[in-house]
């Protein structure tokens, strides 16, 4: 094999090695052997053109630096589409996965400013009954005892915080406070027909 086509040959085959060392974990060998493979052809191509054609052998050092490029960047652009890329790299999450923390959040910011009822004590985490459901939710960081009327005053995805109700606060969407002798047991009161128990957990 004269050295104009070995010189050919071996730039095909090392730009091949480059595609290769995108797509196969090879801790880096594949990409020495395409360098190897690619300082090769241009020593055929020195030996082969450099005496009598040395426009042909600059020409070769012109198509690798072109290609080259263009080849490694061509790769990097389909190599997330493969298995590998795609076991590599973290996918954001789906329409699915997202909806239940945003229905959460939405039924958590329709209770702000509704008022309710302790059905435990909160110490400070615990149960109210805002709305006719139990819901899991926290005090501002102090005691506040089981059947004390309470306002929401702040509403997250992970948790509800509640402010014991004082009638001179502003007025809020929410509804009256339930009063402190209504009629309710120890162990929390029940649930109004239709109502929906929040068993959300507390952050």
């Amino acid at each position: 094999m004269s050295y104009s086509l070995l010189a050919i040959v071996l730039l095909i085959l090392g730009l091949l090695l480059l595609v290769a060392e995108v797509f196969i974990p090879s801790s880096g060998l594949i990409l020495v052997l395409a360098i190897g493979t690619i300082a090769g052809s241009l020593f055929c191509g020195w030996f082969a053109w450099m005496p009598t054609r040395p426009a042909a052998f600059w020409s070769l050092v012109g198509a690798l630096v072109v290609l080259a490029p263009i080849t490694v960047i061509t790769a990097f652009r389909y190599w997330p589409e493969t298995a590998i890329g795609k076991r590599a790299l973290l996918e954001g999450p789906s329409p699915e996965e997202v909806t239940p923390f945003d229905e959460q959040l939405n039924r958590h910011e329709a209770l702000l400013g509704h008022t309710g009822l302790t059905a435990t004590v909160l110490n400070p985490a615990g149960i109210a009954v805002i709305d006719g459901s139990r819901v899991h939710c926290q005090s501002e960081g102090m005691i506040i005892p089981s059947g004390t009327p309470v306002r929401v005053v702040a509403a997250r995805l992970n948790h509800v915080t509640v402010r014991e109700y004082d009638p001179s606060d502003p007025p809020t969407r929410g509804p009256e406070p339930i009063s402190r002798d209504s009629s309710f047991e120890s162990r929390g009161p029940k649930t109004e027909p239709g109502g929906t128990d929040l068993d959300f957990p507390i952050g």
